[in-house]
């Protein structure tokens, strides 16, 4: 069995990141996951394959450490994935005649918490498992905790030992009825919500009671641009099946995005014109979500067909905007025909579907 790492404290992020130097960024405390109960028994799947989904893998959160309480960056030995894979095979017994499925590691993050309960440190997780044929079958999502008084550091082993343990049998418990509703094709409540803090700060999300500004325009400009501006705007859309008290629903993540880090402004000097083409183009975005939204709450879905409709509708609205971005820039000539921006501007209006969420 494993060690349980002493004199490990959590850190809250929020504040990590408000006040801390670059210099105690450097510095990287690893440690480990551990568990001290009985082993976890899968029989209805087995784990073949570990991935580590998070769009920033160099850390799984932050600790206090020391006499002094540094504050330090946390990671494990060898990576997420090697951890995840030594936790396998030293605690869980698995049935390798079972159905084989993929880990997904979508969200790890250790950091320290305050509540009424007084002093605590929490582990923020999103794990997903995938069939064999690449279709998400069961998400896990969850911010485990554990009250720890003065010594924090103490039980951030243990806490993320609890974490695997308490999703890995959730997961035995669950996937017989979901495999069970696949094969009967049994239809399921499909809900949404439309992400307004993305995790990527350089995605906008669209919001018409802030439109773009110049500083939104971080991007070089290409060596022979069409325009006095570019940029890159879109719609994504992700799913999550959740087990909640024995009740299976499905939920779409929209995200109507403009991206900043691949648009460009020529010149922030005198921009109003760009802006109001870049804005419109947009919003082009918005109105192809604001009409995902409707064929959604009419659409009845099925479990057995839910990865598949949803990568249809992906690419349906996909190709719709980006058909339309592409006919607004020639016949506004890449924004420099104010009379056909406006024109355009009529044609995606909409109900503010974004105020709903």
């Amino acid at each position: 069995m494993k060690k349980v790492i002493s004199a490990v404290a959590v850190f809250s992020v929020i504040l990590l990141t408000a006040g801390l130097s670059n210099t105690l960024h450097a510095k990287v405390k690893k440690v480990n996951i551990s568990h001290s109960g009985d082993p976890v028994n899968l029989t209805h799947f087995y784990i073949s394959k570990v991935v580590d989904e998070r769009k920033d893998t160099s850390n799984i959160g932050y600790i206090t450490t020391g006499a002094n309480n540094f504050f330090l960056t946390a990671n494990f030995e060898n990576g997420l994935t090697s951890e995840f894979n030594e936790f396998l095979k030293e605690d869980v017994k698995q049935n390798m005649t079972a159905d084989p499925l993929e880990l997904h590691v979508e969200k790890y993050l250790l950091f320290e918490k305050t509540s009424f309960k007084g002093a605590e440190i929490a582990v923020n997780t999103h794990f997903s498992l995938y069939s064999k044929q690449g279709e998400k079958l069961y998400d896990y999502v969850i911010t485990d905790t554990r009250n720890t008084g003065m010594n924090m550091g103490a039980f951030a082993a243990e806490l993320m030992g609890r974490n695997l343990f308490n999703f890995l049998n959730d997961a035995e418990k669950n996937l017989p009825s979901l495999l069970a509703m696949y094969k009967s094709n049994a239809p399921i409540k499909v809900n949404y919500f439309i992400e307004k803090d993305p995790e990527e700060k350089n995605l906008i999300p669209y919001n018409p009671q802030h439109p773009l500004n110049v500083f939104n325009f971080v991007a070089a400009p290409p060596p022979n641009p069409k325009g006095a501006s570019g940029s890159k705007s879109g719609l994504r859309l992700a799913y999550q099946i959740r087990n909640i008290d024995g009740k299976t629903e499905g939920y779409l993540e929209i995200l109507t995005y403009f991206d900043q880090a691949k648009s460009w402004l020529l010149s922030k000097q005198n921009a109003a014109q760009a802006l109001k083409y870049e804005q419109t183009r947009f919003k082009i975005s918005a109105y192809f979500t604001n009409e995902l939204v409707k064929e959604i709450s009419a659409k009845n879905f099925t479990l057995g067909t839910f990865h598949a409709d949803v990568v249809a509708l992906r690419e349906k609205y996909d190709a719709q905007i980006a058909n339309f971005q592409k006919q607004f820039d020639e016949e506004t000539g890449n924004g420099a025909n104010t009379e056909a921006i406006d024109n355009w501007n009529r044609k995606v209006a909409f109900y503010n579907a974004y105020s709903m969420n």
